[in-house]
């Protein structure tokens, strides 16, 4: 069973599903119940659970022999996982139903740690700027600096659909409520563009221009059958109400799209499609218009919009992609060889930066160097 069950059952967050797993992994012996108490209790307490992690390590190495729990590239990054435990979990962490947290400045006033913020830009070219601390109204929308919230005309003919753009910076993030009901959460370095409300009885789309953002679709039975499609750079994804992931950075060739629930098809330029399942991730190369489907696990995926980085087998070359973007920083290395490194752990996103560097610098296979905003790995 995997420890983040325990953390979900904690925070009352267990799918019927993983209520079974969990039901059965707790009757299974009296250690299995004193150290889900022992979990909670010291997560009631707010104390990090990096040693009951290392207990957790035992226990299933115990109960499951047969199932591999690390597989990294490196010696050193084994040991050092096994050592600390496979994940950091911080659980001062509060759930909340939307992506912001009170996130902290860094002690390092050079390096911030990202917050809620964004630039709406209106169908007449003008700009708002939305940050915590800052409301905005007008006929269409409203925000509290924290999320951007569409009100449903109810009737629209299709010559008067007004489109709005959302654009979330480096350092940034924003929850962003369609007029239709859809959800969006918006990471860093993303942009968006979609109707202030959607024509009745045609499909909804939206664009997403660049950037990451997990949707929760209202489902098409609210709206007399409309579809819902999400166009990015060579790629449509079509939903009829369900929930998922798109990332499309402008640094990267490929597009992934990961199914949390539902179903959703996705169609190359090439009009070349995959139907995705949940837990399937769907991966477009921009330069070969290949369109391949894997399983993932989906948490890793979409944990950043609840307020935390989960790597799993990740190059350091792509845990510093996300720093970066989060953090508002430039990470470069000295040693390209240290680029394939696979790591393990989960981070609160408002941890300071160097506290997470500190953590990777402990594997003694990479070290650190921070210039204003500059950090160089050596």
């Amino acid at each position: 069973m995997d420890f983040k069950l325990i953390i979900k059952k904690i925070k009352q967050t267990l799918s019927k599903e993983d209520e079974k797993i969990f039901k059965t992994w707790y009757n299974e012996s009296q250690r299995h119940r004193d150290y889900f108490k022992k979990v909670q209790r010291n997560y009631n307490r707010g104390i990090d659970t990096v040693n009951l992690e290392k207990g957790w390590y035992k226990i299933s190495k115990r109960t499951d022999t047969q199932k591999s729990v690390l597989n990294l590239k490196y010696a050193a990054a084994v040991a050092m996982f096994i050592s600390f435990g496979s994940l950091w979990y911080f659980n001062s962490f509060k759930d909340k139903s939307k992506i912001h947290q009170e996130y902290e400045v860094a002690k390092d006033n050079t390096i911030k740690i990202g917050t809620d913020k964004a630039t709406l830009t209106l169908d007449d070219g003008s700009k708002i700027a939305l940050e915590k601390g800052m409301v905005y109204n007008n006929n269409e929308a409203s925000s509290n600096g924290e999320q951007l919230v569409y009100k449903s005309a109810k009737s629209i003919s299709s010559n008067l659909v007004r489109q709005n753009t959302l654009t979330i910076p480096r350092g940034g993030q924003f929850y962003l409520v369609l007029a239709d009901g859809t959800k969006v959460w918006m990471n860093s370095e993303t942009k968006l563009k979609y109707p202030i409300d959607f024509t009745p009885n045609k499909t909804r789309e939206v664009e997403l221009v660049y950037g990451e953002a997990y949707f929760e679709v209202s489902p098409s039975t609210k709206h007399n059958g409309s579809g819902f499609i999400v166009h990015s750079e060579g790629q449509d994804v079509q939903v009829l109400g369900t929930q998922f992931n798109i990332k499309a950075y402008k640094d990267e060739n490929t597009i992934f799209t990961t199914l949390v629930e539902g179903k959703v098809l996705v169609e190359n330029l090439d009009n070349q499609y995959q139907k995705l399942i949940p837990g399937e991730q769907s991966s477009l190369s921009l330069d070969s218009k290949s369109l391949n489907v894997t399983q993932v696990d989906v948490y890793n995926q979409i944990s950043w919009k609840d307020g935390l980085f989960s790597f799993k087998n990740t190059s350091l070359k792509e845990i510093t992609k996300v720093l970066s973007r989060w953090y508002d920083v430039s990470i470069v290395f000295e040693d390209q060889t240290k680029e394939t490194i696979e790591f393990n752990g989960v981070f609160r996103k408002n941890s300071n930066l160097k506290q997470i560097l500190d953590i990777i610098q402990n594997t003694n296979e990479v070290k650190y160097r921070i210039t204003n905003k500059t950090i160089t790995m050596i």
